[in-house]
C-alpha cells in the first residue's frame, strides 16, 4: 500500500509554543521564526545555515539528532505541523511537575564548589605560585564566576521550580527566554564587538610590552596574576591619584580601558556583553556609549576622592553603570523584560555586592559605587515613561553624545597604546 504524502504545513503553528508566540511583545513575533521552504518534511539547520533533510522514513534519525543537539540555541529545526523554523529547545514540551519535587544536583554540586572556594579565599593555598592580595583577587574572581554566580542561578532556577508548578506560566516562561534572546540578536552590536576587542589588545599590551621574558611560567604570572609588566603599565596610564591631581585628568578614562588580569578582564567583559546586548535592544548603542563611558568617569572620579590613594584600574565602574541603568528600566518597565532576566539582572546586583564585601581590601568599591550611581542617574533622566521602552527613538542628541563616547574610548585605547609603546606621536 502507498502512505500518504504529508500534509502541507498550516497557516499557523498548532505546536505547544504556538499560543505563545502571539506579537504582545517584539520578542514574541513570528517573524522572528523564517519560513521554511514549503517541501521541508523534517529538517535541522544549524548557526551556519547548514540544513540536514530527512523524509517520512527517517523520523527516528531525525528525533535522535534533535535530541544530541537539543541545548544548542544555534540550532533550528523544521516539522510538518509548523510554517517556520523554530529553536531547538523548543521542540520537547516543558512537563507538568504537579507534586514532583524539583532536582537538586546542581544546586548542591554548586554550593560545594562555592564552599571549597570560599576555604581557599580564606586561606589561600601555598603552592599558589602568585601570593598576598594578588592571589586573594585571583581566588575571589574564580569564586564569583564559578562559585557564587552558579550557586545563585541553581538557586533561583530551585526556587521558580519550588514555588510555580504552574505548567502554562512555565511554558510561558521558557518560550520568552529562548525567543528573547534570539531577538537580542538581532540588533547590531558592532559597538560592543569592537570594544570587546580593543580592550582585549589593551590588556595583551600591558601584559606583553615591557620587554620580560617569554618564558612559560613568567606568560602565566603575567596573564593570571598581573606581574610587574601589569604593574608598569598602571602606573604609565591608569588611575594613579597624584597624577591625576597633577593633571593628568585623561587618566580618569584611559583606566577604564585597562584591567589587572586575565580574569579581571574576562569578568568584565562577560558582563558588558550580558549587559550591553540588553541595552542596545531596549535603547540603542548611543545611549550604552554613553552610559559606559559616563559612568567610567563617574566611577574614576569618585575613586579619586573617595577611596584613597591606591592606583585604580578596570572597566568595572562603566560596567556598573550600565548595571545601574538597566535597574532603571527594570523598575520603570517591568514587564519589558523576561522573568528570567529580571532575575539576573537583580541576581548581578546582589552578586556584585558579595564581591565588593569579600574584596573590600582591595576592590575599589568607590569606583563601583560611583558608577552604579552615574548609570541610575542616566536611567531617570534618559529612559523614557511610557510603557514600551523598545519603542524608544533617541534624540539627536544623545545620538551624536553617545557615538562621540564610542569615539573617545577608541581615542583612550589608542592613547594608552602609544604611552606602553613609548611612540612619541604628541
Amino acid at each position: 500500500m502507498e502512505s500518504s504524502p504529508p500534509a502541507p504545513p498550516p497557516s499557523r503553528g498548532s505546536l505547544w509554543f504556538g499560543p505563545y508566540v502571539d506579537e504582545s511583545k517584539p520578542w514574541r513575533s513570528r517573524s522572528l521564526l523564517p519560513l521554511k521552504p514549503n517541501d521541508t518534511y523534517l529538517a535541522i539547520r544549524d548557526g551556519s545555515g547548514k540544513v540536514a533533510s530527512f523524509d517520512k522514513n527517517e523520523v527516528e534519525t531525525f528525533e535522535k539528532e534533535v535530541r544530541a543537539r537539543a541545548n544548542d540555541l544555534d540550532v533550528s529545526v523544521a516539522v510538518p505541523a509548523y510554517d517556520r523554523w523554530f529553536p531547538v529547545y523548543l521542540m520537547p514540551e516543558p512537563r507538568e511537575r504537579g507534586d514532583q519535587k524539583p532536582r537538586t544536583d546542581g544546586l548542591w554540586k554548586a554550593l560545594g564548589l562555592t564552599l571549597l572556594l570560599a576555604w581557599f579565599f580564606i586561606s589561600p593555598p601555598r603552592q599558589l605560585p602568585i601570593h598576598g592580595p594578588q592571589a586573594k583577587m585571583l581566588i575571589l574572581l574564580a569564586l564569583m564566576m564559578f562559585g557564587i554566580m552558579p550557586l545563585c542561578s541553581e538557586a533561583v532556577h530551585w526556587w521558580e521550580n519550588w514555588r510555580d508548578r504552574a505548567p502554562d506560566r512555565n511554558k510561558r516562561r521558557t518560550v520568552d527566554l529562548i525567543l528573547f534572546d534570539r531577538w537580542l540578536g538581532t540588533f547590531s552590536h558592532v559597538a560592543i564587538k569592537v570594544t570587546l576587542i580593543l580592550l582585549a589588545a589593551v590588556y595583551l599590551l600591558q601584559a606583553f610590552s615591557g620587554g620580560q621574558s617569554f618564558a612559560i611560567n613568567q606568560i602565566i604570572d603575567t596573564l593570571i596574576g598581573g606581574g610587574q609588566s601589569i604593574w608598569n603599565s598602571v602606573m604609565k596610564a591608569a588611575l594613579v591619584k597624584p597624577r591625576v591631581m597633577a593633571g593628568e585628568w585623561w587618566r580618569l578614562i584611559t583606566a577604564g580601558v585597562m584591567h589587572g588580569s586575565i580574569l579581571h578582564i574576562f569578568f568584565n567583559g562577560s558582563a558588558f556583553y550580558f549587559l550591553g546586548r540588553v541595552t542596545v535592544a531596549m535603547v540603542g548603542s548611543a545611549m550604552l556609549g554613553l552610559v559606559f563611558l559616563a559612568s567610567i568617569v563617574g566611577g574614576s572620579v569618585a575613586s579619586l576622592y573617595l577611596s584613597g590613594g591606591r592606583p585604580s584600574v578596570g572597566a568595572s565602574g562603566g560596567v556598573m553603570g550600565i548595571l545601574g541603568f538597566l535597574a532603571v528600566i527594570l523598575v520603570l518597565h517591568k514587564a519589558s523584560i523576561p522573568q528570567r532576566y529580571k532575575v539576573s539582572l537583580l541576581q548581578a546586583i546582589f552578586i556584585m555586592t558579595i564581591f565588593g564585601t569579600l574584596g573590600a581590601g582591595f576592590i575599589d568599591n568607590a569606583a563601583h559605587g560611583g558608577g552604579f550611581l552615574i548609570g541610575a542617574v542616566l536611567g531617570v533622566v534618559l529612559v523614557p515613561r511610557n510603557e514600551r521602552v523598545w519603542e524608544y527613538s533617541t534624540p539627536k542628541l544623545i545620538q551624536i553624545l553617545g557615538w562621540a563616547s564610542w569615539a573617545t574610548l577608541a581615542a583612550a585605547c589608542f592613547h594608552v597604546t602609544q604611552l606602553l609603546l613609548g611612540w612619541n606621536l604628541y
